[in-house]
């Protein structure tokens, strides 16, 4: 992994980008901690029967939605995200995975000029190699100057 964080914010939903496909990297796990602006969706009971309706089964682990490339692709086609999404893409699966533990959505904090602090130390220690937040556009962060690039070549950046 990179020690290098690309970053910023564009005009795009995490929907949009999961459903192009082609931007995400190679990942095992997909950690959803924030669902339609709502913090800890796997303890909602309604979200948990809503998944089991799509044919959905994610792990869960205090609160966050775990799930395989395949699930996620599905959750989006679905049209499951509906703004205000926070999801974490790992490099290897990990049943009690830590979502970052501050705010990532663009509602929370402007990736246009830095990242959270503390951010980047996380990333490297719980193998994450993007972080997408949503909700007026999109928050990114990425180790991979590739995905950078075809995030940022595919969608305009955020404007002030």
């Amino acid at each position: 992994m990179s020690e290098h964080l690309y970053f910023g914010r564009l005009q795009a939903s995490v929907s949009e980008v999961v459903d192009a496909g082609d931007l995400l990297p190679e990942f095992e796990l997909a950690a959803l901690a924030v669902l339609e602006g709502q913090e800890r969706p796997g303890e909602e009971p309604a979200v948990r029967r809503r998944l089991r309706a799509e044919g959905i089964l994610p792990t869960e682990h205090r609160g966050a939605l775990l799930l395989d490339p395949g699930e996620l692709e599905r959750f989006s086609a679905v049209g499951l995200f509906a703004g205000g999404d926070e999801v974490f893409l790992a490099l290897e699966w990990n049943d009690e995975f830590e979502p970052f533990p501050g705010r990532v959505s663009a509602d929370s904090a402007d990736f246009r000029d830095a990242t959270p602090l503390g951010l980047e130390e996380w990333m490297v220690h719980a193998g994450c190699v993007l972080v997408l937040g949503d909700g007026a556009s999109l928050n990114y962060v990425t180790v991979s100057r590739d995905v950078h690039e075809r995030l940022t070549s595919r969608f305009q950046p955020a404007t002030r």
